[in-house]
C-alpha cells in the first residue's frame, strides 16, 4: 500500500490520540486513512488535506510545492477546515457524521465515523436494483440528508455511485466525500473540467459563474438512478447542450420500472437547470406521487378479496331523512295555537 500513496501517513503514525491502521483512499484533494481511537478504542476514518497538485509530504508534515503555490493550499485548507465545521454540525443517519476536525503537520484532518459497507459502484458491477430497492433504499433516504444539508445553505456538490457507502449491517445508504471545498479549490487554482465528475456533474459546475444550487445536486442523484435503471451513466452534460442524444430513462428502462419513477429521473436530468426540480420536497414528490396503473387481474382479485372481508355497510339500517310532509306539521300546529289564542283575547275584551 505504501508504494501506491507516497504521499500518505505511514501505517502506525500518531494524530493526537488516533493510530492509522491503513488506507482507505486517495485522490486528488486528500487522503482517508482509517484508524482507531486508542482512547474510546473505536474505529474511525480520517481524511488528511493534500492536494496533489499543491502540495507533498516531507516527514509528517504537508508542504506547498512552490512558494506560487502556498497562497492557494492555504486558501483551501481554510475551506477544508471550513467544511468540517459545517458538516460537524449534522447528525443525520443517511450523511457521513464528523466527530472532529483539527490541525496538524501543517494541513487539516476530518475525523469521521467509519462506516463498514461497500461503495455503491462496487455494488452495481454485480447487481440490478429493482424498483423498490432504488426508492425506498437509495433515493428516498439519501433525498431526506440532503434536505437538511440543503437548508443549512450547503451543497454536496460531488454526488456519484463511488460516494454512496451502503452499510453492510442493514443496507441502508450514506453519503460521504462532500465537494464543496474542493469544488473551491478548483475554481480557484486549476481546470474546473478536473475536479468534475463526467455524467454526473451538471452543465453549472463546469464554469465558475454556474448558478448551483439544490438542483445541481438533484441532477447528480437523478445521474446515479440513471445509471441504476439503464446500467450506463449519462452523458457528459457539456456535451448535451445543442444536440441531446442522451436516451431517456423512460425510454430506456420502459418495462423493467414504472414510467412515474423514470420520468422523474429524467426531470432531473435536464441540462437547463431551470427545467428541474428546484428543491429536494419537489423531486420527493415526484417520486411518491400515487399514479397507480390499472390493476392486473391479479390485483383485481385482491382488491375484491379486501372488499369481500370488509364490513357491509347495507349491515347498517340506514338512517330516514324526516319527510317535507312531517316539518310542515310541526308549524302548522303552532299557527293554529297562535289563532286561537287571539280568539280568546278578543273574547275577553269584548
Amino acid at each position: 500500500m505504501a508504494e501506491e500513496h507516497l504521499n500518505a501517513l505511514p501505517v502506525g503514525a500518531m494524530l493526537n490520540e488516533y493510530k492509522i491502521t491503513r488506507i482507505l483512499g486517495s485522490g486528488g484533494f486528500g487522503i482517508t486513512y482509517l484508524a482507531i481511537d486508542i482512547k474510546l478504542n473505536m474505529q474511525v476514518a480520517i481524511k488528511e488535506y493534500l492536494p496533489n497538485d499543491l502540495a507533498v509530504r516531507r516527514g509528517d508534515t504537508v508542504l506547498p510545492k512552490s512558494s506560487s503555490d502556498a497562497s492557494d493550499f492555504q486558501w483551501g485548507l481554510e475551506r477544508f477546515l471550513d467544511e468540517a465545521k459545517t458538516l460537524a454540525r449534522f447528525n443525520h443517519p443517511n450523511i457521513v457524521q464528523v466527530l472532529r476536525f483539527f490541525s496538524a503537520n501543517s494541513t487539516g484532518y476530518m475525523v469521521m465515523r467509519y462506516e463498514d459497507g461497500l461503495p455503491l459502484n462496487k455494488i452495481l458491477k454485480d447487481n440490478q436494483l429493482n424498483e423498490q430497492e432504488l426508492t425506498q433504499n437509495i433515493l428516498l433516504p439519501l433525498l431526506d440528508g440532503l434536505k437538511q444539508v440543503h437548508a443549512e445553505g450547503f451543497l454536496h456538490r460531488d454526488i456519484k455511485p463511488g460516494n454512496i457507502y451502503m452499510r453492510r449491517s442493514d443496507e441502508t445508504p450514506v453519503l460521504i466525500d462532500f465537494g464543496a471545498a474542493r469544488n473551491d479549490l478548483g475554481r480557484k487554482s486549476r481546470s474546473l473540467t478536473s475536479i468534475v465528475t463526467p455524467g454526473y456533474a451538471p452543465f453549472e459546475q463546469y464554469h465558475s459563474d454556474g448558478n448551483q444550487g439544490p438542483w445541481s445536486d438533484l441532477y447528480a442523484l437523478g445521474a446515479v438512478a440513471y445509471r441504476i435503471v439503464t446500467g450506463k451513466r449519462p452523458p457528459e452534460a457539456p456535451s448535451r447542450l445543442k444536440n441531446d442524444q442522451m436516451t431517456t430513462a423512460v425510454d430506456a428502462a420502459q418495462g423493467r420500472y414504472g414510467k412515474q419513477i423514470l420520468a422523474a429521473i429524467d426531470h432531473a436530468l435536464a441540462v437547463d437547470e431551470e427545467d428541474r426540480p428546484q428543491n429536494v420536497t419537489e423531486w420527493q414528490q415526484e417520486i411518491q406521487a400515487d399514479h397507480s396503473p390499472a390493476p392486473s387481474e391479479d390485483n383485481a382479485l385482491d382488491a375484491a378479496a379486501t372488499s369481500a372481508a370488509a364490513p357491509h355497510k347495507a349491515d347498517t339500517p340506514p338512517i330516514k331523512k324526516p319527510s317535507r310532509q312531517v316539518k310542515i306539521i310541526p308549524l302548522l300546529a303552532f299557527i293554529a295555537l297562535i289563532v286561537t289564542g287571539l280568539l280568546i283575547s278578543q273574547k275577553l275584551n269584548l
